[in-house]
């Protein structure tokens, strides 16, 4: 479907994670105006952060380990 090109480099890899994490994070404060008492970094959101950031890396390590097996 498409190629590793972003995934290449672990500085790219990092940043993209980054990106998305804070993403997420600014999607959930946005939730929590919406749904809480006022916009807000809560537990719920730093959770969904941390799991953007950790699927993305890993994702990213699965593309780059078929990258290299395949020739």
């Amino acid at each position: 479907m498409f190629d590793g090109r972003a995934f290449r480099t672990w500085t790219h890899v990092i940043a993209g994670a980054c990106v998305l994490s804070v993403l997420f994070l600014g999607i959930m404060v946005m939730a929590e105006e919406v749904i809480g008492d006022g916009a807000r970094v809560t537990q719920a959101g730093l959770t969904m952060s941390a799991a953007a950031f950790l699927g993305y890396i890993g994702v990213a390590w699965l593309i780059r380990l078929d990258e290299a097996r395949s020739p």
